[in-house]
């Protein structure tokens, strides 16, 4: 597995059912590492008696820097293992690897520069009946255009459905 998403570089191919297995595999594992340190900071806070804010602040103190470094290197490795097989696939499909992935970033820069994300406001309301207080949150996120995202779901499609040596010579 490693081997695929770090391996061959210059030469390595992936058909289109490995490249969804690999795809999704990818972002399960992001997803679990995700996960998995809201789940490690909630319980750190159980532990510290339920107060988030002196929990995030200890946690901070003592790991902050290794906490840092360690999500840089694991973003890092996903992007390199995400172009690894966006590679793979596209060299299988029959394109220039280098000149395909420049193309789609350059339309993605450029449609994220016409058609700038927007901001969804959020509220929330909680109730607590018996000592009669109340709280309300209201906040706000950015989400990406949705024709942004339609440009990113064909472009993933189009890896998925397009045969391989499509584009290659015949």
């Amino acid at each position: 597995m490693l081997k695929t998403y770090f391996g061959e570089w210059g030469t390595g191919k992936l058909q289109r059912l490995p490249y969804l297995g690999y795809h999704l595999l990818l972002m399960v594992l992001i997803m679990v590492i995700i996960m998995g340190t809201i789940f490690a900071v909630g319980a750190v806070e159980n532990f510290m008696g339920g107060n988030l804010a002196e929990t995030q602040k200890l946690l901070m103190d003592k790991f902050g820097f290794i906490a840092i470094a360690g999500i840089m290197v694991l973003i890092f490795a996903a992007m390199l293992g995400q172009l690894n097989i966006l590679g793979k696939r596209i060299r299988d499909m029959g394109l220039p690897v280098l000149g395909t992935i420049l193309g789609i970033m350059f339309i993605s820069l450029i449609l994220n520069i016409v058609l700038p994300p927007q901001e969804v406001a959020i509220s929330a309301a909680a109730v607590q009946t018996a000592d009669g207080s109340a709280a309300a949150v209201a906040t706000t996120a950015t989400t990406t255009n949705v024709f942004v995202q339609i440009f990113d779901m064909i472009v993933f499609l189009c890896l998925v459905f397009i045969p391989s040596n499509t584009f290659g010579n015949k």
